[in-house]
């Protein structure tokens, strides 16, 4: 599975569906039941992220090449019978829903493949390594059969391992690679998981679970004898070989048709067909206008002019700091509840399902996070109540209003509520409305009157749009690496945070665009409709048509509000 795929699972599990009066058109359902049944076979692992029955625990998806063809013949059937759709026959909004849904899907899937991703998959972020670990805690023992379908899963592994090093063997033959720099961070990490004693190695996570002697020393046998083997074979291999034949620039267009890769990289991230200079163009805009505003509030409250001097201000206010982990998390509740309340005067749509915050524990690490609610548990804001007197008020704010109200919970919660599209919606999201909804959600708590300290007006500025600057600058505009960690860093942030987004541009091009493509995009279709509508516009029912539908992607979002602008307005003439 691509990795925005496998990103969408691991950290948004159970979505909702879509609309009123559904009854699915056949063709269409019964198409989107086909897709979802392969995609499920194709990638039975996915199951437990999203919380599917499994009766065989042996199974993996394989990482053949042979496989992956495959793969690609099915999405092309699928395609050439989806495009062949008669749309005017559709029976409902939920019709046109699924077709949007897999037509984004599919495109962006075809498009992504001229990128031959399976031929420099070296990630220090989502390696396979990590997809092996996200399952090891899900693997179900405690019987004989479970014992042995377990046995039959991990036997696999080193032959996934192999495989993985012969596809980066002919990438390197192709001319495909990852460059050096992200190379050099994944070796470490494979050599970590062997550097482990037996005991405290992650993958002895089934034996630990199961009460059989006779499974524990087969486990063992397992884990010595073929997994940390397999892993360190990987290391050589990056190490003694692919190192040295790794590309030295991080712009894809080093690779073989890397303009046409970028643009499907634009693509599947944002669902839209913005070119990189257009995304780039309107970041650099929109920076410039961030930091008008900014050095306009600076001057307001620290008498200052200067953004960089505004930014090092409110980095240097002691007064902004907390005192306490307890202050911390009676702080975000207070601000929970006053953009819950709020929130009810500027949406009739609200998730029926509560959001409640959850400090990390001490184990866990992150600066913030939302976690969506399923049948089983209810919907976390996480929160960090480590070091106290280095967060700060504003970005504590920033963060619940993204994260919570009115941000990921009140539209994700939403859309779990909503009832009757078709189920092929659990396994597609685009992140470029989830996201995007969260970043024009920062803005409109501004509206809301719910921030606090007018630090965070400052602080809610100071990074925005860049990365739609940023990414384009390295893969299109070939900017150094220092003139974009540079870039990064005037917005406020560490060399350390801002060296991981430059990575993180690396390894996953045009991902950091996604969330002010979404988030302008928004913006740009509520100033549409106000200008449109006029004395007509009601700000509820804008929020309705954003919302309504749940995560669809950008191009079928602006459809829904030109309609609804022109039905409006057919309706008082």
């Amino acid at each position: 599975m691509d990795v925005k795929k496998l990103i969408f699972f691991l950290l948004v599990i159970s979505l909702g569906c879509s609309t009123d009066n559904l009854r699915p058109d056949s063709s269409i359902s019964d198409l989107a039941d086909e897709y979802l049944a392969q995609t499920i076979s194709r990638f039975p692992e996915d199951k437990y992220f999203l919380d599917l029955p499994i009766e065989d625990h042996s199974l993996f998806s394989s990482n053949h090449l042979e496989d992956l063809l495959k793969w690609e013949e099915f999405e092309d059937s699928i395609y050439n019978r989806l495009i062949k759709i008669d749309k005017s026959k559709f029976s409902s909004q939920a019709d046109q829903i699924t077709y949007w849904l897999l037509k984004e899907e599919l495109e962006s899937s075809i498009d992504m493949r001229v990128c031959k991703r399976e031929l420099w998959n070296v990630n220090h972020q989502w390696n396979f390594t990590r997809i092996w670990l996200g399952i090891v805690d899900f693997q179900p023992v405690g019987n004989e059969t479970l014992r042995q379908q377990a046995l039959r899963r991990w036997k696999k592994f080193p032959r996934y391992v192999e495989t993985e090093i012969k596809n980066l063997k002919l990438g390197i033959e192709k001319g495909y690679s990852m460059p050096k720099e992200i190379v050099e961070l994944v070796i470490p990490q494979i050599k970590v998981l062997t550097s482990y004693s037996l005991e405290d190695s992650p993958f002895m996570s089934p034996a630990k679970r199961d009460d059989s002697e006779k499974f524990n020393k087969e486990w063992v046998k397992l884990v010595t004898e073929q997994i940390n083997p397999a892993l360190s074979k990987y290391v050589e291999y990056l190490q003694n070989d692919y190192l040295k034949k790794a590309r030295t620039k991080g712009s894809v267009l080093a690779l073989p048709n890397g303009s046409e890769c970028y643009r499907a990289f634009i693509r599947s991230s944002t669902t839209t067909k913005k070119s990189g200079k257009e995304i780039f163009d309107l970041g650099l805009k929109i920076v410039n206008l961030n930091i008008k505003a900014v050095e306009k509030l600076g001057k307001d409250l620290y008498q200052l002019d200067d953004f960089a001097e505004i930014i090092s201000q409110i980095d240097r206010d002691s007064s902004l700091y907390f005192k306490s982990s307890d202050e911390i998390l009676a702080y975000n509740s207070t601000i929970l509840d006053s953009a819950k309340a709020k929130s009810k005067k500027w949406f009739d749509l609200m998730p029926s399902s509560d959001v409640t915050i959850k400090p990390y524990l001490p184990h866990e690490y992150g600066s913030g996070s939302y976690e969506s609610g399923t049948d089983n548990k209810p919907a976390y804001f996480r929160i960090n109540l480590k070091n106290p007197e280095k967060q700060t008020y504003y970005n504590n704010e920033k963060l619940s209003f993204h994260e919570a109200y009115p941000g990921h919970h009140l539209q994700l919660g939403i859309e779990r509520d909503i009832e009757g599209l078709h189920p092929v919606r659990e396994i597609l999201g685009f992140q470029s409305y989830m996201e995007g909804w969260a970043r024009y959600a920062e803005q409109l708590a501004e509206e809301m009157e719910l921030y606090k300290h007018k630090a965070s007006l400052i602080n809610r500025r100071a990074w925005p749009s860049r990365g739609m600057v940023i990414d384009p600058a390295l893969h299109l505009n070939l900017w150094s690496k220092d003139s974009i960690i540079n870039f990064i860093m005037a917005s406020g942030m560490s060399q350390s945070s801002a060296t991981s987004l430059y990575r993180r541009s690396i390894v996953s091009p045009a991902q950091l665009t996604s969330y002010d493509v979404g988030g302008e995009e928004i913006k740009a279709l509520r100033k549409l409709s106000e200008e449109r509508l006029m004395e007509s516009f009601d700000i509820k029912e804008f929020h309705n048509k954003i919302l309504e539908n749940g995560s669809i992607p950008l191009s079928a979002l602006r459809l829904q509000v030109e309609r609804w602008i022109d039905n409006k307005i057919n309706i008082k003439n």
